[in-house]
């Protein structure tokens, strides 16, 4: 069950369509596939740090009911005004601001690590994947399920470096509205569900 739980949080991350997702497409077109495997390493490094804040960082703080209640009707607000935004008025700029420009693999890597790492919307994911897991299994277990989560979404970001050609159509304006505002109507759903978990 813990390895299916990972699959499936690993999975739902496909949904996430952020910075980090056209910055892979794009360095992979411009500079090949390697440029795309070394953005998938930051991007992973970066989810990995994310997580060990998550999981060590204050355990004991997370699981008071009080932390519970506000944590869910903030993240719900900022799930709910997210969604809205991108159902409404889809952001069509998919250029990354503030990336190096030297065109070397490692340079590709900390750009990747980067743009993911300083992403708010990344660190509340995994709060609250590390809260989802913890509520259902034991820590060891909840650990081995979270590390197959990162198993998958590094595996999912290779499969998008190698098919980058393939899936570069999701970057034409008018697919990538459709897309936002599919997103948009998920994360509202979401959205909902956290506004209600500590009624639940």
């Amino acid at each position: 069950m813990a390895l299916f739980t990972g699959l499936l949080l690993g999975l739902g991350t496909l949904l996430f369509i952020g910075p980090v997702f056209f910055y892979l497409i794009k360095s992979t077109l411009e500079s090949g596939f390697k440029a795309g495997i070394f953005v998938a390493l930051g991007i992973i490094l970066g989810d990995i740090l994310c997580l060990l804040i998550a999981l060590y960082g204050s355990n004991e703080f997370m699981t008071r009911p009080t932390f519970v209640l506000w944590a869910s009707i903030i993240g719900g607000a900022l799930l709910l005004f997210m969604g809205l935004k991108y159902v409404l008025k889809p952001n069509l700029d998919t250029t990354v601001k503030g990336r190096l420009q030297i065109s070397s693999l490692l340079v590709y890597g900390i750009n990747g690590f980067l743009i993911n790492f300083v992403n708010p919307f990344v660190f509340a994911v995994w709060f609250g994947f590390v809260s989802y897991t913890k509520a259902l299994y034991d820590n060891g277990t909840a650990v081995f399920s979270l590390v197959i989560t990162l198993s998958v979404i590094f595996s999912t970001d290779v499969l998008k470096a190698l098919f980058a050609e393939r899936i570069s159509w999701l970057i034409e304006p008018q697919k990538l509205k459709n897309i936002f505002r599919v997103f948009g109507a998920l994360m509202i759903c979401f959205s909902i569900r956290l506004l209600l978990h500590p009624f639940l």
